[in-house]
């Protein structure tokens, strides 16, 4: 499923025109709406009927928008209840950044969405298990993720600071894999159990992953 953006030439906010600015409201006001009902009632659950009442907009405008409820959800992924936008910007410029680093600041920023935005994400986690359109999409967002990360290991790698055979796309999966496997055994913690625990597992995932990377 392809995303597509708002305009086909984005232009700076500073040069949106009122049209265009009002047009990007309202897109985000039926993301927001729909990430809102998706967390409720489930992807299933949810018709656009149903997002456009509770927008209280008409049912076409969603269309003219997005193509379909798929498109809509994928809109919900890239928003700011996902990860996968600070990740971006994490890893944006990162390669000489020092591993121990960047992962620590992944690891930590992962678990704190995950664990912000939990509703949705166990959501799309059940969802994914049924629905076969929800689970390309959740696929395609943690295969970006592991994508982007092997990338990272790999400049690292080839500088010198982590081993030269590392296995790159594994090493990512499985980092990635440990974080979402204690999020799912975890959330229902109190929030303050929750940031110990959290933060010393990610001390502890580091200091195992780091040492059986290191040259």
């Amino acid at each position: 499923m392809k995303r597509k953006p708002l305009f086909s030439n984005p232009v700076k906010p500073e040069a949106l025109t009122l049209r265009q600015q009002q047009a990007l409201d309202r897109r985000d006001q039926i993301v927001e709406t729909a990430l809102r009902l998706f967390a409720r009632h489930g992807f299933d659950g949810t018709s656009t009927k149903q997002i456009a009442q509770a927008a209280g907009i008409a049912e076409g405008l969603i269309f003219h928008y997005f193509s379909t409820k798929d498109d809509l959800l994928n809109a919900v992924l890239e928003t700011r209840h996902s990860f996968i936008g600070e990740l971006r910007n994490l890893l944006e410029g990162a390669e000489h950044k020092p591993v121990a680093e960047v992962l620590h600041e992944l690891a930590t920023g992962w678990l704190k969405t995950l664990q912000r935005e939990k509703e949705i994400t166990l959501v799309l986690f059940s969802t994914a298990q049924t629905n076969p359109k929800v689970g390309s999409a959740l696929r395609a967002l943690i295969a970006e993720g592991i994508s982007r990360l092997s990338a990272y290991l790999r400049a690292r790698a080839n500088a010198g600071e982590l081993r030269a055979n590392l296995p790159v796309e594994s090493s990512a999966q499985m980092f990635f894999s440990s974080l979402i496997i204690y999020f799912i055994v975890n959330h229902n913690l109190p929030e303050s159990e929750w940031k110990a625990r959290s933060a010393t597992f990610v001390q502890d995932v580091l200091s195992v992953w780091v040492d059986g990377t290191l040259p």
